[in-house]
């Protein structure tokens, strides 16, 4: 089959559509906060906290709130604890726990996954408003049994604003 120069012209303009299409879908607004804080190789202890400090400019605001874990094959369990205290911007705390489920009953990884690192978003608040506008402190410890535990590579961090669903 051959292509005629006004076919290749309309391929061309097609691909150009498709691709300022999936440019203008893939530019939607971005999340208030989002990032991640690699653990270490030998472990991620009992006493080690890893902080997310945020900003929050809008407390009319509803924002969904999530953690993402990225998790290695060898994570020996299916699951993981987390201890959370958030800091408000006057010093108030309030102290949480989230479990986030990892794998299937059948130990298959329940987040997406290439090569042996898999990616997983474990929510824990919807449709909330911080109280005051100011920077939050996020402290996030483990609640494995384990003093130490191995196979957790990093944790993140995702606020993004609800727009209505619940």
């Amino acid at each position: 089959m051959t292509l005629t120069m006004k076919h290749t012209s309309t391929l061309w303009q097609l691909v150009l559509a498709v691709c300022a299409l999936a440019t203008i879908v893939a530019c939607g607004e971005p999340d208030v906060y989002n990032s991640y804080v690699a653990l270490p190789n030998t472990g991620w202890g009992q006493d080690s906290l890893t902080v997310f400090r945020v900003d929050i400019a809008d407390n009319n605001q509803p924002y969904d709130i999530s953690f993402q874990i990225r998790n290695q094959s060898f994570y020996k369990y299916a699951n993981l604890w987390l201890f959370i205290d958030v800091v408000s911007p006057d010093g108030e705390m309030q102290r949480d726990t989230l479990e986030c489920i990892l794998a299937n009953n059948d130990g298959s990884w329940i987040g997406a996954g290439w090569g042996s690192l898999y990616s997983l978003q474990c929510p824990y608040r919807t449709n909330t408003r911080f109280a005051k506008i100011g920077q939050y402190t996020f402290r996030v410890g483990h609640g494995m049994r384990d003093t130490d535990i191995r196979g957790i590579h990093s944790l993140g961090l995702k606020i993004s604003k609800n727009h209505g669903q619940e």
